[in-house]
């Protein structure tokens, strides 16, 4: 009976987080800020039960790299934030829309990156058995990023060919968006550099459109 109770909790989990993964939508899922104009974000509630939500902000230290590379720092730890975002929480009645504001504090010199995510709790309903597997916080998120840009904008890369790849810098102060970019004969998709945050790709051939490229420890031009 122990086992059956379980497994009913359990699915009845399951059902929860998918049915908020079906129900909640932010958008826009990337914002730019410049100067101090508040801009907000949309959260949606699509289902047809109330959903409870968190907001929480991090700042990312080394944007660009993969999601699961991604270090990044609560704004509540940071001394002086450069952007604050309000609410922390939200209930959302079926079909609702409400918004999350992002307000500068201070401009930046450089791009800053930040991650706002929402989180929904999942609640199970059931028997005094089955609270054990109740009021949980699942750690799903719906994420947005934020990039809070400088007010004199440069972008400037940098290209080092060695016989390994390519260590790939930005110069400027804001991200430098590679397209279509490609390794030996393996297509990579679509690169951001950050400032401060320098990566390197692997391979005997380098392929960075509107960039040149490396070839055999040589930097190539005008590769397209």
């Amino acid at each position: 009976m122990k086992y059956l109770l379980q497994l009913i909790s359990l699915n009845g989990l399951l059902l929860a987080i998918s049915t908020v993964w079906a129900a909640i939508d932010i958008s826009p899922k990337r914002i730019e800020l410049r100067g101090n104009m508040p801009q907000t974000i949309t959260i949606s509630n699509n289902g047809d039960r109330m959903e409870y939500v968190t907001i929480a902000t991090e700042l990312l230290t080394n944007p660009g790299v993969p999601f699961p590379e991604e270090q990044r720092i609560p704004l509540g730890l940071i001394r002086q934030p450069t952007l604050y975002a309000s609410p922390f929480k939200l209930t959302l009645s079926p079909q609702q829309q409400k918004v999350i504001t992002l307000r500068p504090l201070k401009s930046v010199e450089r791009e800053t990156v930040y991650r706002l995510n929402v989180r929904p709790l999942v609640q199970l309903q059931g028997t005094s058995a089955e609270q054990a597997a109740a009021s949980i916080a699942v750690n799903l998120s719906f994420s947005a990023i934020i990039r809070q840009r400088p007010e004199n904008e440069k972008v400037l890369l940098d290209v080092h060919c060695d016989q390994q790849g390519a260590l790939l810098t930005a110069r400027g102060n804001v991200h430098v968006a590679l397209k279509a970019v490609q390794t030996d004969t393996t297509p990579q998709g679509d690169i951001n550099i950050y400032p401060g945050t320098p990566q390197r790709l692997q391979g005997r051939k380098i392929t960075l459109p509107g960039y040149g490229g490396c070839h055999a420890g040589q930097r190539t031009e005008n590769e397209s």
